[in-house]
């Protein structure tokens, strides 16, 4: 009975570490590249999010919703927290393709500067490229109408 427990135990621990790997573990170099518009030749959105942040949701929302309707869309999400077990069902939930990142061991704080010096750290945090060296950003909630603009695509 006890072998048994500890097995289901196991089982489960292994399974919220493999959710957790889906995420690629973010440092300052790779921040850095991630923001940099000259990377992107083909529209996309880098968007920063956090498990307990409600406006985040309504922003992966959308861009699930913006992504189904139009498969140029590149979307990039970044938990700004470290990777945990519940960060893969929640983005499952919305479907969204794409590399996901999480904080990994570089300060916090060294993180978002590499992501934005000016970014004061609220979320949500999203970055909008149109592929040919165009860059926007926006605190707080994003509107379809703003992302066709600063992509160039319609939805």
């Amino acid at each position: 009975m006890i072998r048994r427990l500890i097995s289901l135990l196991m089982l489960a621990l292994a399974a919220g570490t493999l959710q957790a790997a889906e995420f690629v573990l973010l440092d300052r170099d790779t921040a850095r590249q991630l923001l940099d518009p000259g990377r992107y030749r083909q529209p996309a959105v880098v968007t920063l999010w956090s498990s307990d942040c409600s406006h985040c949701k309504k922003n992966l929302q959308l861009l699930s919703t913006l992504v189904k309707n139009n498969k140029r869309l590149r979307v990039i999400t970044i938990a700004a927290e470290p990777a945990t077990a519940e960060h893969a069902p929640l983005l499952d939930r919305y479907a969204l393709p794409g590399p996901r990142y999480a904080y990994g061991s570089d300060s916090p704080e060294a993180i978002a500067y590499a992501i934005d010096p000016n970014w004061a750290g609220e979320l949500p945090r999203t970055f909008m490229f149109d592929g040919k060296g165009g860059k926007e950003k926006k605190s707080g909630v994003v509107s379809q109408l703003m992302l066709e603009k600063a992509t160039g695509l319609s939805f």
